[in-house]
């Protein structure tokens, strides 16, 4: 047995409103040829691992934002452990979607991506696919991409709109952007320093001090900024920038963060890394694929795995 799995994070903002309707459609679309997991919990989404492991689905199709994949990966890979999962199709539910956006995949609702792609699983067709690592922090999560400090700030600052999207994320940047030049209080609040000690591949990293961390295997993030740009340059590494950078020469920087160029800023760190070990001076929170996890005293950060994506 074979197929298309899917499953449907009913917490992603493009799905609350109308999930049953879309559980139903979504089952309708890939019929006999696969099967619809709506999954509440990490323990559902791992019960529809062993399902899905045992029918040998071909197709592992993400419904959700980009925090569905850290959980669904997460939660498929303590099933599968070193196994190979299934080809990961992204299915655009959330407010961002830089995962998908981050690999060309193609727009349209989920219904619309998931169509094709059962029409060419049906008609034998091969799939336009691309590949990417996996981050893996403490032996448990995996995801694409990690952050702490102001990352986390921001996206506190995001959830608390009352509406989220590309527009309300861009204003928000908007008025950090302002609020750093007047010197306001929101600035201040969201570029604090996280203090730590980094390792990249066992050499310390020479700040103690972060205002501005990433660690990515992906070159695109939310609103289309690539500071990770070589996070797809070389197999089994992810890309680490971080340092104790001042909201304005950050901001100075902003278009070639933005394009993917070289920042040349002697206060970030800049550099490709298999092995990534952080310690906090006291527990902190951090991100992973837009979710703000509970906060650690250690982050210790592999690339165990590749996956396959396809673009839809």
């Amino acid at each position: 047995m074979s197929g298309i799995g899917v499953i449907v994070n009913p917490h992603a903002r493009g799905n609350t409103n109308r999930l049953a309707e879309r559980a139903e459609l979504l089952a309708d679309l890939v019929g006999p040829d696969g099967v619809v997991r709506v999954t509440e919990s990490l323990p559902a989404i791992q019960d529809a691992a062993l399902e899905f492991r045992k029918r040998a689905v071909d197709i592992l199709a993400i419904c959700g934002g980009d925090g569905s994949y850290h959980c669904t990966l997460s939660g498929f890979r303590a099933v599968y452990q070193d196994g190979p999962l299934p080809m990961l199709l992204p299915l655009r539910a959330g407010t961002i979607n830089y995962i998908a956006d981050s690999i060309g995949g193609r727009r349209g609702r989920p219904e619309q991506a998931l169509a094709r792609v059962v029409r060419d699983y049906r008609r034998g067709r091969t799939y336009e696919t691309t590949e990417r690592d996996l981050l893996r922090v403490n032996g448990v999560e995996h995801g694409f991409v990690l952050s702490f400090g102001t990352a986390v700030n921001y996206l506190r600052a995001y959830y608390a709109l009352e509406r989220q999207g590309v527009l309300p994320a861009a204003r928000l940047l908007g008025r950090l952007i302002l609020s750093a030049v007047a010197g306001t209080h929101l600035s201040r609040a969201v570029f604090q320093a996280t203090q730590a000690d980094v390792e990249c591949d066992g050499i310390p990293v020479p700040f103690r001090q972060f205002t501005f961390f990433f660690a990515a295997t992906v070159d695109r993030i939310a609103l289309g900024f690539r500071p990770t740009y070589l996070g797809t340059r070389k197999r089994g590494y992810c890309h680490v920038l971080g340092g104790p950078v001042s909201a304005m020469r950050l901001i100075r920087r902003a278009v070639r963060i933005y394009r993917g160029f070289p920042t040349g800023e002697p206060t970030l760190f800049d550099n490709l890394a298999r092995h990534l070990v952080i310690r906090f001076f006291r527990p902190e929170h951090y991100m992973l694929d837009g979710d703000i996890l509970s906060p650690a005293e250690r982050l210790e950060v592999d690339v165990p795995c590749r996956v396959t994506l396809i673009r839809g």
